[in-house]
């Protein structure tokens, strides 16, 4: 029986959350003035890239092959640390900031893990 890589099948779950509540969403980003230009990139922008983060994960599992799961981790790490630096930004103490720094720590846990080929 296969291994499952529960850690990637769940950020890839998230990621694919993502994507729904920004292509679903015309408003989603009011933003402090140093996440200005990130919100310039509108929700379907934000949506396609947290969907190429979940596919790149899924497909890296379906084919087996770890460089891409790695690929798709890097973009989880990037992503989940992007939005824990902004609720530090906006209130260092909310439920956010720790949730999504402990996604980014747990991404970057795992490409440690794929690439020693443990999971």
């Amino acid at each position: 029986m296969r291994n499952v890589p529960i850690i990637e099948c769940f950020l890839s779950i998230i990621s694919i959350w993502w994507t729904i509540v920004l292509y679903n969403s015309s408003d989603f980003f009011r933003v402090p003035k140093a996440f200005e230009p990130l919100a310039g990139i509108d929700n379907f922008g934000w949506g396609s890239i947290f969907l190429v983060a979940a596919g790149l994960k899924v497909y890296g599992i379906l084919v087996n092959k770890r460089w891409i799961r790695r690929v798709g981790l890097t973009f989880s790490v990037f992503l989940y640390a992007l939005i824990a630096s902004g609720y530090i930004i906006v209130d260092p103490l909310s439920t956010g900031t720790g949730v999504y720094f402990a996604l980014a720590v747990l991404a970057l846990y795992q490409i440690r893990e794929v690439k020693a080929g443990a999971n």
